[in-house]
Protein backbone atom coordinates (compact mmCIF):
# COMPACT_ATOMS: atom_id res chain seq x y z
CA UNK A 1 0.00 0.00 0.00
CA UNK A 2 1.31 3.83 -0.72
CA UNK A 3 1.97 5.12 2.76
CA UNK A 4 1.09 8.81 3.76
CA UNK A 5 -1.41 9.37 1.57
CA UNK A 6 -2.59 11.86 4.21
CA UNK A 7 -5.63 10.50 5.67
CA UNK A 8 -7.75 8.97 3.45
CA UNK A 9 -9.72 9.48 0.14
CA UNK A 10 -8.78 9.46 -3.34
CA UNK A 11 -12.19 11.02 -3.23
CA UNK A 12 -14.02 12.94 -0.87
CA UNK A 13 -12.98 16.25 0.22
CA UNK A 14 -12.75 16.43 3.86
CA UNK A 15 -10.58 16.47 6.91
CA UNK A 16 -11.31 19.08 9.81
CA UNK A 17 -8.86 19.39 12.23
CA UNK A 18 -8.87 16.11 14.07
CA UNK A 19 -12.83 16.59 15.28
CA UNK A 20 -13.51 13.30 17.33
CA UNK A 21 -17.13 13.72 17.68
CA UNK A 22 -19.56 11.85 20.33
CA UNK A 23 -22.02 9.24 18.31
CA UNK A 24 -25.00 9.63 19.94
CA UNK A 25 -26.18 6.45 18.09
CA UNK A 26 -23.58 4.64 19.19
CA UNK A 27 -22.22 5.30 22.73
CA UNK A 28 -20.77 2.26 23.35
CA UNK A 29 -17.32 1.32 21.84
CA UNK A 30 -17.62 -2.41 21.18
CA UNK A 31 -13.48 -2.31 21.83
CA UNK A 32 -13.39 -3.22 25.65
CA UNK A 33 -10.00 -3.82 27.43
CA UNK A 34 -10.63 -7.22 26.87
CA UNK A 35 -9.85 -7.42 23.15
CA UNK A 36 -6.32 -7.49 22.40
CA UNK A 37 -6.95 -5.24 18.79
CA UNK A 38 -8.11 -2.49 20.86
CA UNK A 39 -4.50 -0.29 20.63
CA UNK A 40 -5.61 -0.37 16.83
CA UNK A 41 -8.35 1.68 16.98
CA UNK A 42 -7.23 4.02 19.49
CA UNK A 43 -6.49 7.14 16.95
CA UNK A 44 -9.50 6.37 15.02
CA UNK A 45 -12.62 8.57 15.38
CA UNK A 46 -15.97 7.79 16.28
CA UNK A 47 -17.28 4.18 14.92
CA UNK A 48 -19.68 4.10 12.15
CA UNK A 49 -21.91 0.73 13.21
CA UNK A 50 -23.95 -0.46 10.45
CA UNK A 51 -27.05 0.47 10.15
CA UNK A 52 -26.75 3.85 12.35
CA UNK A 53 -28.19 7.53 11.16
CA UNK A 54 -25.02 9.74 12.13
CA UNK A 55 -25.07 13.21 12.30
CA UNK A 56 -23.11 14.98 9.66
CA UNK A 57 -23.48 18.35 10.73
CA UNK A 58 -20.61 19.91 13.61
CA UNK A 59 -22.83 19.80 16.85
CA UNK A 60 -22.29 23.36 17.76
CA UNK A 61 -23.32 24.26 14.05
CA UNK A 62 -26.22 21.79 14.11
CA UNK A 63 -27.22 23.65 17.64
CA UNK A 64 -26.82 27.13 16.05
CA UNK A 65 -29.01 26.03 13.06
CA UNK A 66 -31.92 24.56 15.01
CA UNK A 67 -31.74 26.83 17.77
CA UNK A 68 -31.27 30.29 15.82
CA UNK A 69 -34.08 32.66 14.63
CA UNK A 70 -33.13 35.61 12.82
CA UNK A 71 -36.09 37.71 11.58
CA UNK A 72 -35.73 39.13 8.17
CA UNK A 73 -35.04 43.08 8.28
CA UNK A 74 -34.10 42.93 12.17
CA UNK A 75 -30.47 43.19 12.88
CA UNK A 76 -30.82 44.02 16.94
CA UNK A 77 -28.92 41.13 18.07
CA UNK A 78 -26.84 38.16 16.86
CA UNK A 79 -26.10 34.75 18.41
CA UNK A 80 -22.29 35.27 18.38
CA UNK A 81 -21.64 39.14 19.43
CA UNK A 82 -19.89 37.64 22.81
CA UNK A 83 -17.46 35.49 20.74
CA UNK A 84 -18.50 32.79 23.02
CA UNK A 85 -21.39 30.75 20.94
CA UNK A 86 -22.55 27.49 23.82
CA UNK A 87 -19.21 28.05 25.96
CA UNK A 88 -17.22 27.71 22.53
CA UNK A 89 -14.78 30.29 21.36
CA UNK A 90 -16.36 31.27 17.94
CA UNK A 91 -14.39 33.76 15.17
CA UNK A 92 -11.96 31.90 15.39
CA UNK A 93 -13.07 28.62 15.94
CA UNK A 94 -12.69 24.68 14.55
CA UNK A 95 -16.20 24.17 13.88
CA UNK A 96 -16.46 24.19 10.26
CA UNK A 97 -16.13 20.82 9.11
CA UNK A 98 -18.05 17.80 9.55
CA UNK A 99 -17.64 14.98 12.12
CA UNK A 100 -15.22 12.12 11.18
CA UNK A 101 -16.18 8.64 11.56
CA UNK A 102 -14.56 5.71 10.99
CA UNK A 103 -15.12 2.18 9.52
CA UNK A 104 -12.94 -0.21 11.17
CA UNK A 105 -11.76 -3.77 10.22
CA UNK A 106 -10.05 -6.88 11.96
CA UNK A 107 -6.49 -6.94 11.46
CA UNK A 108 -6.57 -10.79 10.72
CA UNK A 109 -8.90 -10.10 7.97
CA UNK A 110 -5.69 -8.87 5.64
CA UNK A 111 -3.26 -10.70 4.32
CA UNK A 112 0.13 -9.31 5.09
CA UNK A 113 0.78 -6.50 2.13
CA UNK A 114 -2.89 -6.39 1.03
CA UNK A 115 -3.64 -3.02 0.12
CA UNK A 116 -7.61 -2.14 1.39
CA UNK A 117 -10.14 0.23 0.16
CA UNK A 118 -13.71 1.12 1.65
CA UNK A 119 -16.08 2.27 -1.10
CA UNK A 120 -19.13 4.16 0.20
CA UNK A 121 -22.00 4.77 -2.26
CA UNK A 122 -25.05 7.05 -2.03
CA UNK A 123 -28.27 5.67 -2.40
CA UNK A 124 -30.14 7.00 -5.18
CA UNK A 125 -27.05 8.67 -6.87
CA UNK A 126 -24.92 6.30 -7.50
CA UNK A 127 -22.05 8.56 -6.63
CA UNK A 128 -19.28 6.92 -5.16
CA UNK A 129 -16.42 7.97 -2.65
CA UNK A 130 -13.27 5.55 -1.93
CA UNK A 131 -11.46 5.79 1.39
CA UNK A 132 -8.28 4.30 2.17
CA UNK A 133 -6.27 4.18 5.97
CA UNK A 134 -3.14 5.99 5.93
CA UNK A 135 -1.17 3.05 5.83
CA UNK A 136 -0.68 -0.67 5.89
CA UNK A 137 -0.64 -0.55 9.99
CA UNK A 138 -3.59 0.91 10.34
CA UNK A 139 -7.14 -1.20 10.31
CA UNK A 140 -9.30 1.94 9.62
CA UNK A 141 -10.96 4.62 7.08
CA UNK A 142 -11.90 7.57 7.92
CA UNK A 143 -14.70 8.46 6.85
CA UNK A 144 -16.63 12.24 6.18
CA UNK A 145 -18.47 14.94 4.40
CA UNK A 146 -21.78 13.15 3.26
CA UNK A 147 -25.12 15.20 2.51
CA UNK A 148 -27.31 15.13 5.49
CA UNK A 149 -30.84 13.49 4.88
CA UNK A 150 -28.78 10.28 2.27
CA UNK A 151 -28.42 6.73 2.59
CA UNK A 152 -25.24 5.05 1.68
CA UNK A 153 -24.15 1.70 1.47
CA UNK A 154 -20.25 0.66 2.32
CA UNK A 155 -18.08 -1.99 1.72
CA UNK A 156 -14.58 -2.93 2.73
CA UNK A 157 -12.55 -5.18 0.11
CA UNK A 158 -9.00 -5.77 -0.23
CA UNK A 159 -7.08 -5.52 -3.67
CA UNK A 160 -7.60 -9.60 -4.35
CA UNK A 161 -11.23 -8.50 -4.54
CA UNK A 162 -12.12 -10.00 -1.43
CA UNK A 163 -15.13 -8.13 0.91
CA UNK A 164 -14.51 -8.41 4.50
CA UNK A 165 -17.10 -6.24 5.38
CA UNK A 166 -20.67 -4.67 4.03
CA UNK A 167 -22.91 -2.13 5.74
CA UNK A 168 -25.12 0.94 5.72
CA UNK A 169 -25.84 4.09 7.31
CA UNK A 170 -27.72 7.35 6.73
CA UNK A 171 -26.98 10.58 7.49
CA UNK A 172 -28.90 13.47 9.24
CA UNK A 173 -27.88 17.09 10.00
CA UNK A 174 -28.77 21.16 8.50
CA UNK A 175 -25.74 21.54 6.61
CA UNK A 176 -23.59 20.50 4.05
CA UNK A 177 -19.73 21.75 5.02
CA UNK A 178 -16.60 20.57 3.65
CA UNK A 179 -12.75 21.19 3.86
CA UNK A 180 -10.55 20.68 0.97
CA UNK A 181 -7.38 19.11 1.51
CA UNK A 182 -4.91 20.51 2.93
CA UNK A 183 -5.87 24.24 3.67
CA UNK A 184 -9.51 25.39 2.09
CA UNK A 185 -11.94 25.71 5.05
CA UNK A 186 -14.90 27.79 5.59
CA UNK A 187 -16.59 25.93 3.07
CA UNK A 188 -20.39 25.52 2.50
CA UNK A 189 -22.68 23.90 -0.15
CA UNK A 190 -25.23 26.49 -0.34
CA UNK A 191 -28.19 23.59 -1.01
CA UNK A 192 -30.58 22.63 1.83
CA UNK A 193 -32.12 25.92 2.61
CA UNK A 194 -35.69 26.42 2.81
CA UNK A 195 -36.84 29.02 -0.19
CA UNK A 196 -39.89 30.33 -1.57
CA UNK A 197 -43.19 28.12 -2.69
CA UNK A 198 -42.30 25.28 -0.48
CA UNK A 199 -38.80 24.44 -2.30
CA UNK A 200 -35.60 23.98 -1.01
CA UNK A 201 -31.69 24.92 -2.92
CA UNK A 202 -30.52 21.97 -4.38
CA UNK A 203 -27.46 20.77 -2.96
CA UNK A 204 -24.27 19.91 -5.03
CA UNK A 205 -24.52 22.70 -7.49
CA UNK A 206 -23.18 25.69 -6.39
CA UNK A 207 -20.33 26.14 -3.35
CA UNK A 208 -18.82 29.11 -1.29
CA UNK A 209 -15.49 29.45 0.71
CA UNK A 210 -12.70 30.30 1.81
CA UNK A 211 -9.80 30.73 -1.05
CA UNK A 212 -8.98 27.81 -3.40
CA UNK A 213 -5.31 28.13 -4.92
CA UNK A 214 -2.25 25.89 -5.39
CA UNK A 215 -0.70 26.87 -1.33
CA UNK A 216 -3.98 25.80 -0.05
CA UNK A 217 -5.07 22.93 -2.21
CA UNK A 218 -2.59 19.72 -2.60
CA UNK A 219 -2.75 17.08 -5.20
CA UNK A 220 -5.24 15.46 -2.91
CA UNK A 221 -7.34 18.32 -2.64
CA UNK A 222 -7.37 18.78 -6.12
CA UNK A 223 -8.83 15.42 -6.17
CA UNK A 224 -11.16 16.07 -3.66
CA UNK A 225 -12.70 19.07 -5.40
CA UNK A 226 -13.33 16.49 -8.59
CA UNK A 227 -14.91 13.97 -6.52
CA UNK A 228 -17.48 16.26 -5.11
CA UNK A 229 -18.35 17.17 -8.57
CA UNK A 230 -16.84 21.39 -8.51
CA UNK A 231 -16.09 22.44 -11.82
CA UNK A 232 -15.82 25.56 -11.94
CA UNK A 233 -14.04 28.83 -10.33
CA UNK A 234 -15.00 31.97 -9.25
CA UNK A 235 -12.32 34.02 -7.66
CA UNK A 236 -13.82 37.41 -6.05
CA UNK A 237 -10.67 38.95 -4.90
CA UNK A 238 -9.51 42.30 -5.70
CA UNK A 239 -6.02 42.87 -8.01
CA UNK A 240 -3.42 42.42 -5.36
CA UNK A 241 -4.47 38.95 -4.87
CA UNK A 242 -6.89 37.41 -7.46
CA UNK A 243 -5.46 33.88 -9.43
CA UNK A 244 -4.93 34.77 -13.20
CA UNK A 245 -5.63 30.93 -13.65
CA UNK A 246 -7.61 28.22 -11.62
CA UNK A 247 -6.40 26.55 -8.79
CA UNK A 248 -6.60 23.14 -10.34
CA UNK A 249 -6.06 23.08 -14.17
CA UNK A 250 -9.73 21.15 -15.01
CA UNK A 251 -11.33 23.81 -13.80
CA UNK A 252 -13.44 26.74 -15.67
CA UNK A 253 -11.91 29.97 -14.29
CA UNK A 254 -13.81 33.25 -13.97
CA UNK A 255 -11.77 36.10 -11.78
CA UNK A 256 -13.72 39.31 -12.17
CA UNK A 257 -11.21 41.67 -9.72
CA UNK A 258 -13.22 42.91 -6.58
CA UNK A 259 -11.72 44.94 -4.41
CA UNK A 260 -14.56 45.59 -0.93
CA UNK A 261 -18.06 43.47 -0.68
CA UNK A 262 -20.89 44.84 0.92
CA UNK A 263 -22.67 48.02 -0.56
CA UNK A 264 -19.64 49.11 -2.44
CA UNK A 265 -19.91 45.24 -4.31
CA UNK A 266 -23.81 45.96 -4.72
CA UNK A 267 -23.68 49.71 -5.96
CA UNK A 268 -20.17 50.86 -7.16
CA UNK A 269 -19.33 47.30 -8.41
CA UNK A 270 -22.65 46.31 -10.41
CA UNK A 271 -20.98 45.71 -13.69
CA UNK A 272 -19.04 42.74 -11.67
CA UNK A 273 -21.95 41.86 -9.39
CA UNK A 274 -23.74 41.20 -13.28
CA UNK A 275 -20.78 39.29 -14.50
CA UNK A 276 -20.38 37.32 -10.90
CA UNK A 277 -24.26 36.27 -11.21
CA UNK A 278 -24.15 35.42 -15.51
CA UNK A 279 -20.99 33.20 -14.58
CA UNK A 280 -22.87 31.23 -11.53
CA UNK A 281 -25.98 31.14 -14.07
CA UNK A 282 -24.33 30.00 -17.09
CA UNK A 283 -22.24 27.71 -14.73
CA UNK A 284 -25.02 25.42 -13.39
CA UNK A 285 -26.82 26.10 -16.64
CA UNK A 286 -24.04 23.90 -18.48
CA UNK A 287 -24.20 21.19 -15.36
CA UNK A 288 -20.96 22.72 -13.40
CA UNK A 289 -21.09 22.84 -10.31
CA UNK A 290 -18.97 26.29 -9.12
CA UNK A 291 -16.82 27.08 -6.11
CA UNK A 292 -17.08 30.96 -5.74
CA UNK A 293 -14.63 32.76 -2.94
CA UNK A 294 -12.40 35.89 -2.02
CA UNK A 295 -10.01 35.49 0.61
CA UNK A 296 -11.32 34.57 3.69
CA UNK A 297 -14.76 33.19 2.07
CA UNK A 298 -16.70 36.30 4.60
CA UNK A 299 -17.11 39.53 2.75
CA UNK A 300 -17.19 39.41 -0.93
CA UNK A 301 -18.65 35.80 -0.64
CA UNK A 302 -21.08 36.79 1.87
CA UNK A 303 -22.56 39.81 -0.54
CA UNK A 304 -22.72 37.62 -3.63
CA UNK A 305 -24.07 34.52 -0.80
CA UNK A 306 -26.93 37.22 -0.32
CA UNK A 307 -27.90 37.69 -3.95
CA UNK A 308 -27.96 34.25 -4.80
CA UNK A 309 -29.95 33.09 -2.47
CA UNK A 310 -32.22 36.26 -1.80
CA UNK A 311 -33.03 35.74 -5.42
CA UNK A 312 -33.86 32.12 -4.72
CA UNK A 313 -36.39 32.97 -2.04
CA UNK A 314 -34.53 32.15 1.13
CA UNK A 315 -35.69 33.89 4.03
CA UNK A 316 -33.52 37.14 4.74
CA UNK A 317 -33.55 36.12 7.94
CA UNK A 318 -32.13 32.67 7.61
CA UNK A 319 -29.65 34.55 4.90
CA UNK A 320 -28.02 36.51 7.67
CA UNK A 321 -28.11 33.03 9.53
CA UNK A 322 -25.88 31.75 6.13
CA UNK A 323 -23.37 34.51 6.73
CA UNK A 324 -22.59 33.87 10.30
CA UNK A 325 -21.58 30.55 9.73
CA UNK A 326 -18.16 32.07 8.84
CA UNK A 327 -17.77 32.71 12.05
CA UNK A 328 -17.21 29.28 12.87
CA UNK A 329 -13.76 28.74 10.77
CA UNK A 330 -10.45 29.44 11.95
CA UNK A 331 -8.22 32.21 11.81
CA UNK A 332 -7.55 32.69 7.70
CA UNK A 333 -10.68 31.75 7.24
CA UNK A 334 -13.48 33.94 9.64
CA UNK A 335 -10.99 36.79 10.52
CA UNK A 336 -7.60 37.77 9.41
CA UNK A 337 -4.92 37.17 11.81
CA UNK A 338 -4.47 40.04 13.88
CA UNK A 339 -8.19 41.33 13.62
CA UNK A 340 -9.91 41.59 16.76
CA UNK A 341 -13.64 42.16 15.04
CA UNK A 342 -16.18 40.16 14.63
CA UNK A 343 -18.26 40.46 10.93
CA UNK A 344 -21.73 39.77 12.14
CA UNK A 345 -24.88 40.67 10.84
CA UNK A 346 -25.25 43.49 13.35
CA UNK A 347 -22.66 45.98 11.12
CA UNK A 348 -21.87 45.03 7.13
CA UNK A 349 -24.24 42.78 6.43
CA UNK A 350 -27.00 44.62 7.29
CA UNK A 351 -25.37 47.75 5.35
CA UNK A 352 -26.03 45.17 2.25
CA UNK A 353 -29.45 43.76 3.54
CA UNK A 354 -30.46 47.25 4.32
CA UNK A 355 -28.85 48.54 0.55
CA UNK A 356 -31.66 45.96 -1.10
CA UNK A 357 -34.62 46.60 1.55
CA UNK A 358 -34.24 50.52 1.42
CA UNK A 359 -33.73 50.75 -2.61
CA UNK A 360 -35.39 47.84 -4.13
CA UNK A 361 -37.75 46.37 -1.98
CA UNK A 362 -39.77 48.78 0.07
CA UNK A 363 -42.94 47.17 -0.57
CA UNK A 364 -42.33 43.79 -1.51
CA UNK A 365 -40.40 40.66 -0.60
CA UNK A 366 -35.96 40.14 -0.26
CA UNK A 367 -36.71 37.83 -3.40
CA UNK A 368 -38.57 40.75 -5.06
CA UNK A 369 -35.77 43.34 -3.95
CA UNK A 370 -33.08 40.97 -5.40
CA UNK A 371 -34.85 40.19 -8.70
CA UNK A 372 -35.41 44.06 -9.05
CA UNK A 373 -31.87 44.52 -8.12
CA UNK A 374 -30.20 42.48 -10.63
CA UNK A 375 -32.44 43.55 -13.31
CA UNK A 376 -30.78 46.80 -12.91
CA UNK A 377 -27.48 45.85 -13.22
CA UNK A 378 -28.63 44.55 -16.22
CA UNK A 379 -29.27 40.52 -15.80
CA UNK A 380 -31.61 39.41 -18.14
CA UNK A 381 -35.04 37.74 -17.17
CA UNK A 382 -34.39 34.40 -18.41
CA UNK A 383 -31.05 34.34 -16.42
CA UNK A 384 -33.12 34.80 -13.06
CA UNK A 385 -35.92 32.43 -14.57
CA UNK A 386 -33.26 29.34 -15.46
CA UNK A 387 -31.49 29.92 -11.76
CA UNK A 388 -34.80 29.72 -10.12
CA UNK A 389 -35.59 26.78 -12.22
CA UNK A 390 -31.96 24.92 -11.84
CA UNK A 391 -31.66 25.75 -8.47
CA UNK A 392 -34.98 24.63 -6.36
CA UNK A 393 -36.42 21.63 -6.11
CA UNK A 394 -39.02 20.14 -4.31
CA UNK A 395 -38.99 19.03 -0.18
CA UNK A 396 -37.60 15.36 -0.07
Amino acid sequence: MNTRLLLLSLLLPGLAMCVRPDNPENPDNPETPDNPETDIYAEAPAELVDGSTILVTNELIEDFMTNVKYSAKDYSNTAIKDRDYKGNLVSPGNYDAQPQYSIRWKESDVASGEDVTVTVTETGTGKQFKFTPVDSETYYAVIYNFLPGAAYTYSVSTDTGKVIKEGSFSTKGSLHHLTFMARVRNVRDLGGWKAKDNKIVKYRMVYRGGRLESSTLTGLGARQVKAEGIKAQLDLRGKSDVLSAPADPSLDFCAPVIEEGYTQFLNDDKLKMKQCFEYVVNCVRNDKPVYYHCSLGRDRTGTLTMVLLGVLGVDEGDISKEYELTQFAPYGYSVSSGEKTQMTRLVDYKSAATYIWTNYAKEGTFAQGVEAYLLDIGVAQKDIDDFRSIMLTDKP
